[in-house]
């Protein structure tokens, strides 16, 4: 009788090692086709170059399809138009007064950003992709001169930005905006890397509003 119910016990600890070793294999293997979130780095590249920081949430929505959503900030988008009307002012102002203005502008950005990445292959821990979506920039304009410091209320309200970047009516500036991206993920463990290229369109500028992001991206896969 013992032995019968000893034999009757294996199928039991066969399937409860097996649901162990399951549930072990599960936890070590990568989790590629899960949601993501990782923190980013890089430059924003337009008129000039700038530093950029960010993180971005994701998750599989197929096997070859990521829905994302990025939320980023740069330090500098100011334009070449832009650097143009202080120069214009600096000429002006210098002649009137006799005395020597030296204005810095500086345009800081938050941007949100959500659409899709499709996986030119979903197989092993090297994933390289496009895609793109759309998206809303945040601008906030500020203007120091180099012995009176901070103007940038001063300046806005009376000579305005014929630049057409920002509303200097506002104290910051809402603009809608597309981006294209491509780039390749690389997840080890549980560990997510990215190294992204970001093409961004700004829309309602007086003239076209276009900038490039190269950004080193470190996370998690959950």
């Amino acid at each position: 009788m013992f032995a019968l119910r000893s034999f009757s016990l294996v199928p039991c600890v066969l399937l409860l090692t097996a649901g162990v070793a399951l549930s072990q294999t599960r936890q070590a293997a990568p989790p590629p086709d899960g949601a993501y979130m990782t923190g980013f780095t890089g430059l924003s590249v337009s008129d000039q170059m700038a530093p950029v920081f960010g993180i971005e949430i994701g998750e599989h929505v197929s096997p070859r399809v990521q829905a994302y959503a990025t939320f980023t900030y740069f330090d500098n988008l100011f334009n070449d138009d832009a650097r143009r009307d202080l120069d214009l002012l600096e000429t002006q102002l210098s002649a009137v007064t006799g005395a020597t203005w030296e204005f810095e502008g500086r345009d800081r950005g938050l941007a949100f950003s959500g659409g899709a990445k499709y996986l030119l292959s979903n197989e092993g821990n090297v994933r390289p992709y496009i895609g793109g979506g759309p998206g809303v920039l945040n601008l906030r304009r500020s203007i120091t001169e180099r012995d009176l410091g901070e103007m940038s209320d001063a300046i806005l309200a009376v000579f305005g930005a014929p630049d057409g970047a920002i509303d200097p009516t506002q104290e910051s500036t809402f603009k809608p905006m597309v981006e294209g991206i491509v780039g390749v993920g690389v997840t080890k463990g549980r560990a997510y890397f990215d190294v992204g290229y970001r093409f961004r369109k700004v829309f309602r500028s007086r003239e076209s509003f276009i900038f490039h992001q190269v950004a080193v991206a470190v996370g998690m896969g959950f």
